[in-house]
């Protein structure tokens, strides 16, 4: 009786360990998409700026 409740505690333990790993994986991945989109965005708010700006630009030449 004792050993058949070691053996279903070993095994639970087994599979949280396993689920905490995928977790862990999944957290990972997810922190990497996050800093790659965090870095696609930056790039994107510094092209819109110049955009802006060459369109400023473009405007001060027109209204000479």
């Amino acid at each position: 009786m004792v050993n058949d409740k070691l053996t279903q505690l070993d095994h639970t333990s087994q599979l949280i360990n396993y689920q905490i790993r995928n977790v862990t994986e999944l957290l990972d991945k997810a922190w990497y998409e996050i800093e790659l989109a965090r870095s696609d965005l930056r790039d994107l708010i510094i092209f819109y700026e110049e955009w802006e700006e060459e369109i400023e630009l473009k405007r001060k030449r027109l209204s000479y």
